[in-house]
């Protein structure tokens, strides 16, 4: 579904730093990882993401020049994703449907509405979705 280099952020330092990073436009161009933290980049990262992230990337890909596709789209499914599969299980755990809508309100920085929709979407429009989503990752 992601690209495999944002596959590798998101296993690095999460999908909600990487979605972060999305909204702050620091994705979608070629960019030389830092190699200490006196750079450009590290201090532009380490802002959005914090310093240990942005220290995780550092010591991941130090001095590369790597291009960082922006894919938004793929990457607030894949977020989507996530918080349906976190919410299901904090259902299953027996959680209360307002309780985990709360945490994962705190935990992805976003509204209890924003949630609750997502939550509540319709198997068949995360399928379309998805399939919008793949329309686009073939341009890459």
């Amino acid at each position: 579904m992601l690209p495999p280099i944002i596959e590798q952020l998101v296993s690095l330092i999460g999908i909600e730093a990487v979605q972060a990073l999305v909204e702050a436009r620091l994705l979608g161009y070629r960019q030389r990882v830092g190699r200490s933290r006196d750079c450009e980049w590290w201090r532009e990262w380490s802002d959005v993401v914090g310093d240990g992230a942005a220290d995780t990337v550092m010591q991941a890909w130090a001095g590369e020049d790597i291009y960082f596709p922006a894919c938004y789209d793929a990457v607030r499914l894949e977020r989507n994703r996530q918080i349906v599969a976190r919410y299901d299980a904090l259902i299953a755990d027996g959680t209360s449907a307002r309780r985990a809508v709360r945490q994962l309100c705190r935990a992805f920085r976003l509204s209890d509405r924003q949630i609750e929709s997502i939550v509540n979407r319709p198997v068949q429009q995360i399928s379309d979705d998805e399939r919008d989503v793949s329309r686009q990752l073939g341009l890459f």
